[in-house]
């Protein structure tokens, strides 16, 4: 297996580790029920697919915009799926979604930006046609204070033969939303 230098970047909010046990939970629920890419998709939010990393500033920056655009806590509502972009093997995202994207594209975006139509906790890769037509087990409820804003590269795994069969991922520094009022 070898590593395909095509790469996707995303700028992702990364729940506290008590959040990502409860996600990592329902992903065993998931792999239980029959889905096998129930691991194949990091625990964190994906926000916008970004052209290059963000610098740490920017990212130090973005975090403080995202706590001054939702200075509560971010609350999980039913479950959805979003494709992701490049979508060359036609697979989504599946998992509880946050109601933050509005917001995000009035606040953040700035050229080179993607922002995805929705705003979704990881918790399992489909292809596109198992999201539309299975019926998947319920997300859990999920409502957090504590989140960080990070980097997250993926880059597609692949055989000798060229087709791809799973994908790499590198989360990078964490940079914590502030507290209220800081």
């Amino acid at each position: 297996m070898e590593t395909v230098k095509q790469k996707t970047i995303f700028l992702t909010l990364v729940p506290h580790r008590d959040t990502r046990l409860v996600l990592r939970n329902y992903s065993v629920e998931l792999f239980k029920a029959g889905f096998s890419g129930a691991f194949d998709f990091p625990w964190v939010v994906p926000l916008a697919v970004i052209s290059r990393p963000f610098s740490s500033r920017r990212l130090k920056n973005f975090a403080h915009t995202l706590r001054q655009i939702n200075a509560d806590k971010f609350s999980s509502t039913e479950a959805a799926s979003v494709v992701l972009p490049p979508n060359e093997n036609g697979m989504a995202l599946f998992g509880p979604r946050l109601d933050i994207s509005a917001a995000l594209n009035s606040g953040c975006g700035a050229s080179g930006e993607i922002f995805l139509p929705q705003t979704i906790i990881g918790c399992c890769l489909l292809n596109t046609c198992e999201a539309k037509n299975t019926r998947l087990p319920q997300p859990p409820k999920l409502s957090f204070r504590a989140a960080a804003a990070a980097n997250m590269i993926r880059q597609p795994l692949a055989f000798t033969s060229g087709s791809v069969t799973g994908y790499k991922w590198k989360i990078g520094e964490l940079f914590w939303l502030p507290k209220n009022g800081e």
